[in-house]
């Protein structure tokens, strides 16, 4: 029974040490959505329209929240409280290897992104067609 008992303690602690976490400070270096057969980098252009933005940085806090930063992105500031009021009260939740951004209020309505982290990229891959968004971990 000790055994037993010491296996399935050793099986949990491994399983949670080398589970994904995305919680960290994360760039996003491109956002490629479909339409009508396209593919497109949407943040590639956003960049041509406004470079700043490269230096937006997305927040997921261990405290379950999902914050846009664009304190020092060097976009004008009617930019950045658009941006950052847009994402005021965004939370996150991960089960297994999807993660879900919704209002604080609804999360159950946000979107659902399979996940997965390599090194400092993480990758989301939406699961009701949002595109692929690849972040870059600060």
């Amino acid at each position: 029974m000790k055994k037993a008992t010491y296996t399935l303690f050793i099986l949990f602690l491994t399983t949670t040490m080398f589970a994904q976490s995305p919680i960290g400070k994360w760039k996003i270096v491109s956002y490629v959505s479909e339409f009508n057969g396209q593919k497109f980098d949407s943040h590639k252009a956003l960049l041509q329209q406004r470079p700043c933005a490269a230096k937006i940085v997305y927040e997921i806090n261990s405290n379950g929240t999902y914050r846009l930063n664009a304190a020092n992105s060097g976009c004008d500031e009617r930019y950045i409280k658009i941006q950052e009021k847009l994402h005021s009260e965004e939370v996150w939740t991960v089960k297994g290897n999807k993660i879900t951004i919704g209002h604080k209020k609804a999360i159950s309505v946000g979107h659902t992104y399979t996940f997965s982290i390599k090194g400092d990229i993480m990758i989301w891959t939406g699961t009701d067609g949002e595109g692929v968004i690849t972040y870059k971990k600060l």
